[in-house]
């Protein structure tokens, strides 16, 4: 499938100036690409976005730098400088994501000549954790303990005995948890999973190109791809300078 280059419209990009979106279209196989579409036509023709596409999936794409206070924060004008310690950070927000269904994102970094410098692999997932049929909490307010050794190797015995101590001061709720497994794009066993317990509508995934003077980045025209589910949802381009 080959995805279609759009014209940009100043509310398609965001907030990334310059950046171009790269839309799969035509034949998709998967509601989360046909979303994406949708959510990019909806904004590309200046309907409100908050209305129209609030509901739809789609991808939140911003960069950021770090200041000489240590702090990350939100780059606009896609340009960063090499300088003797810098970065630039992408963090891709998937929107409106689907309960219990894995998203495979790639998020690939791309040299002015086009070859790849490298990419940071993910497998994210909400779950919504809710007790089942037959399981309460005792006269201590306890879970049996076969559940939650359960609860502790699917998220570990730190985050399964906070979802556990929810659910046993609220039978009848559920549990949002998310989370996300960064793999070695070549060793896929070589993993590192991170939990969280929230409400947030989002799942986050984090990649941090090194443009520092001892790396001897080639100053020009990166760019940044965005996978999902192995196929091409947005490129950003940016610029990397030298510092004069």
């Amino acid at each position: 499938m080959t995805p279609a280059r759009r014209r940009p419209g100043a509310a398609l990009l965001l907030g990334l100036a310059a950046a171009i979106v790269l839309v799969l279209q035509g034949g998709c196989d998967t509601p989360e690409a046909t979303e994406a579409v949708r959510h990019a036509e909806l904004l590309d023709a200046g309907e409100d976005a908050t209305a129209a596409a609030a509901g739809l999936f789609h991808a939140d794409v911003a960069f950021h730098r770090r200041y000489s206070d240590g702090k990350w924060r939100r780059d606009r004008d896609l340009v960063f400088t090499i300088k003797d310690r810098s970065h630039v950070r992408a963090r891709v927000a998937l929107q409106n994501v689907r309960p219990e269904r894995t998203y495979s994102v790639h998020l690939v970094w791309l040299r002015p000549d086009g070859r790849e410098l490298f990419r940071r692999y993910a497998e994210v997932t909400r779950n919504l954790v809710s007790l089942p049929a037959g399981v309460a909490p005792d006269s201590t307010g306890a879970l049996p303990e076969r559940y939650l050794r359960g609860l502790h190797r699917r998220f570990g015995e730190k985050r399964g005995t906070r979802i556990a101590a929810r659910l046993a001061a609220a039978p009848a709720g559920t549990v949002t948890v998310n989370t996300r497994r960064y793999k070695d794009a070549v060793d896929l066993a070589d993993e590192d999973l991170l939990v969280r317990l929230e409400e947030d509508p989002e799942l986050r995934v984090y990649s941090r190109l090194n443009i520092s003077r001892e790396k001897q980045r080639e100053p020009g025209a990166y760019r940044l791809q965005v996978y999902l589910d192995r196929k091409l949802l947005q490129e950003i381009p940016f610029e990397v300078r030298e510092n004069t």
